[in-house]
């Protein structure tokens, strides 16, 4: 669990990174958001930790209409949707106006109990919460390894399913998927995570020539590479009592 001080921290972080993350991060694939289990047209939907907006773009363009929430005010300036600076915890949304919260990439952040009572609170009756992790595919050898150089932090693990309380598991998936990227832009993709943000210029520089070695030497590719990735995609609605 992350502490409520490194979590806020953390949270206003990637703004500075913000497009380099618009250039490097991928979007959600398709077969993700249909496992809403409904048409996003006309959707009131609040996207939680929306950042730069990768997410949100997709659902604009799915009809829906979107209320991006972050803390971070620099990732919301290039947030297409109406954005609202505010967290997980406290939205400042009224009771009962979204259809849909979706949370993507954003979920370990999160106190977990204090955003599923507020959660719970924005959601209408019948309302669903969809939760999106995109992944490295470190089921794959060498995906694993660039994933310990960069120091992602990405891991698998199939019994997973985030549980908040009062929410159930409405249904879930594993998408593969892939995008392409050359040794230049994974090396942005780095550029993009927190243990990057958060570390000194001398451990940027080291991870950097560590991943430029790895990608030329120990596993070179040669142009762009489609590099795997996994979207974990979970439905949950409010357990009514």
């Amino acid at each position: 669990m992350v502490r409520p001080r490194a979590r806020a921290a953390h949270g206003t972080r990637f703004g500075a990174e913000a497009h380099r993350y618009d250039a490097v991060r991928p979007d959600y694939p398709a077969d993700a958001l249909s496992l809403l289990g409904r048409e996003w047209t006309g959707l009131d939907v609040c996207d939680l930790g929306a950042g730069t907006g990768i997410l949100s773009r997709q659902l604009l363009d799915r009809g829906a209409a979107v209320v991006a929430v972050d803390p971070d005010e620099a990732a919301l300036l290039r947030n297409p949707a109406s954005g609202r600076t505010g967290t997980a915890e406290d939205t400042g949304l009224p009771t009962a106006s979204c259809d849909v919260v979706t949370v993507a990439q954003a979920w370990h952040w999160f106190d977990e109990a204090a955003a599923a009572i507020e959660i719970g609170r924005i959601l209408r009756p019948g309302g669903r919460l969809l939760i999106l992790i995109n992944q490295l595919d470190v089921r794959v050898d060498w995906v694993l390894r660039l994933s310990r150089i960069m120091h992602a932090g990405d891991v698998y693990r199939p019994a997973y399913v985030p549980a908040p309380d009062g929410f159930s598991l409405v249904d879930r998936a594993v998408i593969d998927f892939a995008t392409p990227l050359d040794i230049d832009g994974i090396v942005d993709l780095a550029r993009t995570r927190s243990y990057w943000l958060r570390s000194d210029a001398a451990t940027r520089a080291r991870v950097e020539s560590n991943l430029r070695g790895y990608l030329t030497e120990e596993h070179p590719i040669d142009g762009a590479v489609d590099l795997p990735y996994m979207c974990l995609a979970y439905v949950l609605e409010p357990v009514r009592s």
